[in-house]
């Protein structure tokens, strides 16, 4: 029971995501932990108390917003059960659309250099990221090695799918559409976007 007079507890989890989406929005520097507080109706030296220094605060909700992506993508992955490489990739590229629509942040945090490339990139190493890429980097060469896609980079293939969710980010410029394609279907946008980005790295597709 909350006495009176006090601020209200809040979980780690909500100030930190509370804190990613500050950080996302208004990058490393112009974010205020003691904004922070007052956001979340704390007092002004919780944050600081639970989580440490600023940059601590940062490492901690990029971590969390990373790992929440990965177990995204990872469980989106293993649901398709591919059974070779090309039905891998297409589970791919359908579960990076799928986490990046979840987790609209997360994009323009890692825009942002934060605390810094080098521990950024610690950080994304920590947490799995870097090795789902490399995965992926592997996936592609082998298609490619095979005749089977085209010369496509890794990079392109995130921010193909980081623009196809766009409709699903701007919800009031998507509407405009709605008197022409009628209302967007979440899962079936991307599933035809899924299929539009296949198409153009396939080889073998006239």
């Amino acid at each position: 029971m909350t006495r009176p007079g006090r601020p209200p507890l809040q979980s780690d989890d909500t100030i930190l995501e509370v804190a990613l989406r500050s950080f996302a929005k208004f990058g490393y520097d112009a974010t205020s932990v003691r904004a922070l507080n007052a956001e979340l109706g704390l007092s002004h030296e919780t944050i600081t108390q639970r989580f440490g220094s600023k940059a601590e605060l940062y490492r901690a909700a990029v971590s969390r917003g990373v790992h929440q992506f990965v177990v995204v993508f990872d469980h989106e992955i293993a649901s398709r059960r591919p059974n070779n490489d090309l039905e891998q990739l297409r589970a791919t590229v359908r579960a990076l659309m799928i986490a990046m629509s979840q987790h609209i942040t997360l994009g323009e945090l890692l825009n942002h250099k934060g605390i810094g490339a080098s521990e950024r990139d610690t950080l994304m190493t920590e947490i799995g990221l870097a090795e789902r890429m490399l995965e992926v980097a592997g996936l592609l060469h082998r298609l490619q090695s095979e005749s089977l896609i085209r010369d496509v980079q890794l990079r392109e293939i995130w921010f193909l799918a980081e623009g196809a969710n766009a409709p699903l980010h701007f919800d009031a410029l998507a509407q405009m559409f709605d008197p022409i394609d009628g209302p967007i279907n979440r899962e079936l946008h991307i599933e035809r976007m899924t299929d539009a980005i296949m198409r153009g790295m396939r080889i073998d597709i006239d």
